[in-house]
């Protein structure tokens, strides 16, 4: 990407963005929010056009307009909130769109997925329906989706925001046979222990402006801090003792069951202290 600028309105979302993206490494985009890091990747994979700039793939410029284009480059998003229908299975959203060629086999659908699966360390149930599905599950059917359609670069916007650590793990794992396997990942995030564990080489985006890079392994997070705020910062948090709090709510043995009768809380109590933050985790 060369020069890459949006705008909406007065707000200059990116401006004159270079950037680089390799097959068989994973590109960490990082950035606060608000940076671009999304709108960036949204222009890549087809949602926006940019005002300005142009885009190469294996040295040929091209036009991504929608997200089509980007499919038929090999260009492919997994977006923060997912796009799968609840009542279909796994197979059937995989290749839903394909048309009569592949969309109506699903024996054979299946039999690819499963081979799909297997390269890279996948666990789908082709014949689970997605309402049956963890958050990590639907995820890893998004992923097999774009796989599945060919994709070479892959873009994952906060992939891990809605993943418990072992989820991740596993996430982490898949990203690293794909990688080996010689495709482009791209990870949107801030999440800087993430950065260091499974990128090889970062991007900083700072108010829309590439402003750096730099190789993982050669970098600290508190390198990656400094250039996402423009200023050296400190990660010591001092932490003063709460004053003079106040019990504002106590909740004792709460217990929640959801329509289904499904149990949601199961005898949870705490207080809740005028003067103080209380972090749910």
């Amino acid at each position: 990407m060369r020069h890459i600028s949006k705008s909406f309105g007065q707000v200059k979302a990116n401006h004159n963005v270079d950037l680089d993206i390799y097959g068989g490494e994973i590109l960490a985009l990082l950035g606060e929010n608000g940076s671009g890091k999304t709108i960036l990747m949204n222009m890549l994979s087809g949602i926006y056009f940019p005002d300005a700039g142009s885009i190469e793939i294996q040295g040929k410029p091209v036009t991504i307009a929608s997200p089509r284009d980007a499919f038929e480059h090999g260009i492919s998003m997994v977006h923060q909130h997912f796009r799968l229908v609840n009542v279909f299975s796994a197979t059937e959203n995989i290749v839903l769109g394909l048309g009569e060629s592949e969309g109506f086999n699903l024996k054979a659908a299946s039999e690819k997925i499963h081979a799909i699966c297997e390269a890279y360390g996948f666990d789908v149930d082709p014949n689970q329906k997605v309402y049956e599905m963890s958050v990590s599950q639907k995820q890893t059917v998004e992923i097999v989706k774009l796989i599945y359609r060919g994709a070479d670069i892959l873009i994952l916007d906060e992939p891990t925001a809605v993943l418990t650590p072992q989820e991740t793990e596993k996430l982490f794992a898949v990203l690293r046979n794909m990688r080996n396997d010689g495709k482009a990942i791209v990870i949107i995030t801030h999440k800087l222990h993430e950065v260091q564990e499974i990128s090889d080489r970062v991007v900083v985006l700072r108010k829309g402006e590439n402003v750096g890079e730099m190789v993982t392994a050669k970098s600290t997070t508190q390198q990656m801090t400094n250039m996402m705020v423009g200023h050296q910062v400190t990660l010591n948090i001092e932490r003063p003792t709460p004053v003079d709090t106040v019990e504002r709510i106590r909740v004792n043995g709460l217990t929640v069951r959801d329509d289904e009768g499904v149990l949601k809380l199961d005898n949870v109590s705490f207080s809740a202290f005028g003067g103080e933050v209380l972090g749910i985790a």
